[in-house]
């Protein structure tokens, strides 16, 4: 009796395994339509009506991180509290935290869990050391695909006329500006669905660049989101590449992010922790 009881068990526990795994194949990918021909006022407000709306973001992670001859693969979670702060979380085994990034509008802490090492820089100090892409705002536009405007907390509808908008293909729009004060160029690749392709940013005269591409939109609430992100980073020195996979993507809860430096760490440099992660 108990023997039959295991396999009643055992299959009932397979048509659930099944079912869920049948909910997920459902999950569908929502392709690139060719583009319509727009006005720019017309496309430049599709793509803010057609951004993913938010007060909270949470989401797993399958990250993968290269440079050179080294890679790391692993398990992450990553947390938005929308305009106040991102923090991402790097969990390689069973669970266990790694690394640890926080970022708000003025600062950004890494904590080293595996060296009981710690980082914390204000963003202004960051943006020295690799000036493409780290404010806050723009990390956050990134992470979420999202257009920006340098040197603006938000987006406008008027914003269209800060940039050059052509179409460079039958699938593709181009949206180009330039900020004035660091001279960085910046631009967003458009599909036919009025969706971020790909963000990428210069800064011409060190020749840092990043390309940050989109992939796998699938429908979140009533809004398309994108599963896949690649992002490339490169210096005349070193090249970067990361993966990002998102899965069980969740909007609104209730949460705050904050982050507190245990006294028994050691304080290092963001050059220290970027030679140890990224060392040929």
């Amino acid at each position: 009796m108990k023997f039959r009881s295991i396999i009643i068990l055992f299959f009932c526990t397979s048509l659930l395994i099944a079912g869920l795994n049948s909910c997920k194949s459902k999950r569908q990918i929502v392709a690139a339509a060719p583009v319509e021909e727009k006005v720019d006022v017309d496309l430049f407000t599709d793509i803010l009506n057609n951004q993913l709306n938010f007060k909270t973001f949470s989401s797993r992670l399958n990250l993968n991180l290269s440079s050179g001859t080294k890679s790391l693969s692993s398990k992450a979670s990553l947390r938005i509290v929308k305009d106040k702060a991102i923090q991402l979380s790097v969990q390689p085994l069973f669970g266990v935290e790694m690394l640890r990034l926080y970022a708000d509008p003025d600062s950004l802490v890494l904590l080293d869990r595996m060296n009981k090492r710690y980082v914390k820089e204000s963003i202004e100090d960051v943006k020295k050391v690799y000036p493409v892409g780290f404010d806050f705002k723009t990390l956050q536009s990134l992470l979420t695909n999202q257009v920006f405007v340098s040197g603006q907390s938000d987006v406008i509808y008027s914003d269209y006329e800060k940039f050059s908008t052509g179409q460079v293909s039958d699938m593709y729009y181009l949206l180009k500006s330039v900020d004035k004060k660091s001279g960085i160029e910046y631009g967003f690749t458009i599909d036919g669905n009025d969706r971020i392709a790909l963000t990428h940013l210069l800064e011409p005269k060190d020749n840092y660049s990043l390309n940050w591409k989109y992939d796998d939109f699938v429908k979140e609430t009533y809004k398309t989101f994108p599963h896949k992100m690649d992002v490339a980073l490169a210096s005349a020195k070193r090249k970067v590449n990361v993966g990002l996979e998102f899965s069980g993507i969740a909007l609104d809860e209730d949460f705050d992010l904050q982050i507190s430096v245990p006294g028994s760490y050691t304080r290092a440099t963001i050059s220290d922790i970027v030679k140890i992660l990224t060392a040929n």
